[in-house]
């Protein structure tokens, strides 16, 4: 099915409107760091692609697979160091409307088990806590079962718990809520 490739304005538009979970998706692939990078390259390689986005489906889900394989990419190519940085401070998120993600202070406490955490798992965390989106948004976004993001979210956050109780007793209460 060809249509007729987004243009300049409904692309911005687009892309405004789910910058913020792009961002998220980022962080948990590549940390913090890298966050912004990687979604600017997502963005340069969707703008180059839009040709092949098909109006009428999910520009976020397309994106953020865009988001996901350059993730990979980047990781790979930084096998070395391996560890995800989420302590560093980052250039404001693509939505200046919204609450920057940056602005979020990481605890160290709670960077090192967000690093020990699987990307798809920090991902349905952070995208669920921090960018307010439902199980079902995040399996779109994902490519993933509902089930299995719920699955993964709470299992990261049991992990993030259980990490946090020997270490901060003020910040392992605000997790015992589990994920709707």
């Amino acid at each position: 099915m060809r249509t007729e490739p987004l243009g300049a304005d409904a692309f911005t538009a687009a892309f405004a409107q789910h910058g913020r979970a792009l961002w998220v998706l980022a962080a948990a692939w590549v940390g913090r760091g890298e966050a912004q990078d990687l979604v600017q390259e997502a963005a340069r390689i969707a703008w180059q692609r839009r040709e092949r986005f098909v109006v009428g489906t999910d520009f976020g889900a397309w994106v953020a697979q865009i988001v996901r394989h350059e993730g990979a990419n980047w990781r790979r190519r930084r096998r070395p160091h391996l560890g995800v940085e989420f302590a560093e401070p980052v250039a404001p998120a693509p939505n200046p409307a919204s609450t920057p993600i940056d602005a979020i202070d990481w605890p160290a406490e709670l960077a090192r088990p967000l690093q020990q955490l699987a990307p798809e798992a920090r991902a349905s965390l952070l995208l669920h806590v921090i960018a307010g989106l439902s199980f079902a948004e995040i399996a779109t976004m994902l490519e993933r079962n509902e089930n299995t993001v719920t699955s993964l979210a709470r299992r990261a956050r049991s992990a993030l718990r259980e990490a946090l109780t020997t270490t901060d007793p003020v910040v392992a209460p605000k997790l015992a809520k589990e994920p709707r």
